[in-house]
């Protein structure tokens, strides 16, 4: 009898895709086999309490700390979304009203918690490069002048790498702000970056940089299974107490053991084989970018190429060379067109399509079969594609009037119980948002409570819709927007 149950199905087929993106786990880690013999609960409290941090998980998490570059660490079971919470939290049991400065691309884990926990954001100058489609990261001089402009902040809150790879001059940021006051802490959400920490063919780790907190989503690049990350910190300028405190009041008593065994056997693999593994997974990158380079470059362009990279240079410190960001400029067609091809017609998975772009993530289960099959597979598609020397790239839709709200995004939400309203999006031009619209992946918020609607945030909306890009909003539809 032919089961009934749509998300099994649906995974026994997942095998058969070609997987650019995540999770990408580490096939060689120790593993736990008989997943539903071993299921276990917090009944068995000899093995110690995860949420209180003794036993085992204690032992697994001073481990960590140490093959990661921190003094503390604890472990995730909701990813860099969960783990931001419990510093957000961490926040506001140190601060009775605290601000922080956040770059443009930070997740919106961190805005929505910012809007819960009463927390005030500021954005520091963003800059954007639409033909990949890529929010570049801040300079020093930019966090220097936020802080100039905002010195009553608490912290400063960093996504970096970005979703497309580029990483902060993070030690330099540090360098920035402590020097302007070492109360201030200095936050990374590197979520995309676990794997910096293990060879010198990339960026240093927050870690290694100086900040005093950091977090991952270890199911990225960094080996776990889907869902685990690791919060990192340095005791100097952060109170453990405080975050274990957060920690116990956010996170799950009743967690996946099974997570967790995936994150410590991570820890384990990377503290004897970190080096190594991480290299060849670059030497699989470098392949795929040779074969683009001899086969389809140009028209394709990939944005570590030098010259791309040289014109950012002076933001970042270097870049994630395990991913592949192409660009179609030179094709009238769109990512959104090319990812659903690659997909529908190859069985082949991307980390994320877009307006102009598609975006590989080189996975350590990826074979090199696999990536001659997908060169083969753009090879084909690109011979239907038809060559522009004119293609329409939509300006920042990220930047905003203002560095800060008109309201508060938490008194935004609330008033809106009684003076908001629903228009048509083409109208809230001008408007107050009471709502938050985002493209999915990545998870940076386009148009944000309490800010002001702009030409550039619904041009780009209205733009995704049309070629079929991911809206979470309340109408996905985008017919109407929630304003004030």
């Amino acid at each position: 009898m032919e089961s009934d149950v749509p998300i099994i199905n649906a995974l026994k087929e997942v095998s058969t895709y070609i997987r650019w993106c995540t999770p990408s786990v580490l096939p060689d880690q120790e593993k736990v086999h008989s997943i539903y013999k071993s299921d276990i609960s917090v009944s068995a409290h000899f093995l110690g309490s995860y949420i209180d941090n003794t036993g085992i998980f204690e032992e697994a998490h001073k481990r960590a700390a140490k093959v990661y570059g921190a003094d503390k660490t604890l472990f995730s079971v909701n990813g860099t979304t969960g783990s931001n919470f419990i510093v957000m939290r961490m926040l506001t049991l140190e601060h009775d009203t605290p601000q922080i400065l956040v770059t443009r691309n930070i997740h919106h884990s961190i805005l929505h918690a910012a809007e819960w926990l009463g927390v005030k954001f500021r954005f520091i100058k963003s800059f954007y490069d639409p033909q990949f489609e890529s929010l570049i990261p801040p300079k020093p001089e930019d966090v220097l002048d936020a802080l100039n402009n905002y010195p009553e902040s608490n912290a400063v809150i960093i996504s970096s790498p970005t979703y497309t790879g580029l990483a902060a001059r993070i030690a330099d940021i540090v360098r920035v702000v402590k020097n302007f006051d070492k109360g201030i802490k200095v936050i990374v959400d590197e979520a995309w970056g676990s794997h910096f920490h293990f060879t010198d063919e990339l960026p240093k780790s927050a870690m290694q940089a100086g900040a005093d907190i950091a977090v991952q989503s270890t199911h990225k690049q960094g080996g776990s299974l889907q869902q685990s990350g690791m919060i990192h910190w340095k005791e100097k300028y952060v109170n453990s107490e405080l975050i274990y405190e957060a920690f116990r009041e956010y996170a799950t008593t009743s967690p996946s053991y099974h997570l967790l065994a995936s994150l410590d056997a991570v820890r384990d693999y990377m503290e004897k084989r970190g080096k190594d593994v991480v290299e060849s997974l670059i030497k699989k990158a470098n392949y795929f970018k040779d074969l683009l380079g001899k086969k389809l470059i140009p028209p394709m362009k990939i944005m570590d190429d030098s010259l791309e990279l040289d014109l950012v240079n002076d933001y970042i410190s270097g870049y994630d060379k395990t991913k592949t960001n192409i660009a179609l400029t030179k094709y009238k067609e769109n990512g959104f067109e090319v990812g659903k091809l690659l997909t529908k017609k190859y069985r082949i998975i991307v980390e994320k399509s877009g307006l102009n772009t598609l975006l590989f993530l080189t996975t350590y289960f990826i074979t090199y079969s696999e990536i001659d099959r997908t060169i083969r597979a753009l090879i084909n598609i690109s011979k239907d594609l038809h060559r522009t020397e004119r293609k329409e790239l939509i300006p920042n839709p990220f930047k905003h009037v203002e560095i800060k709200p008109v309201i508060e995004p938490h008194t935004a939400r609330r008033v809106a119980q009684t003076i908001g309203r629903i228009v048509a999006l083409k109208d809230a031009i001008g408007k107050i948002a009471a709502e938050h619209i985002e493209i999915y992946p990545p998870g940076i918020p386009v148009v944000l409570e309490g800010f002001r609607i702009t030409e550039n945030n619904v041009k780009y909306l209205l733009k995704v819709k049309e070629l079929g890009g991911h809206i979470s909003a309340r109408d996905p539809t985008l017919n109407t927007i929630y304003v004030l």
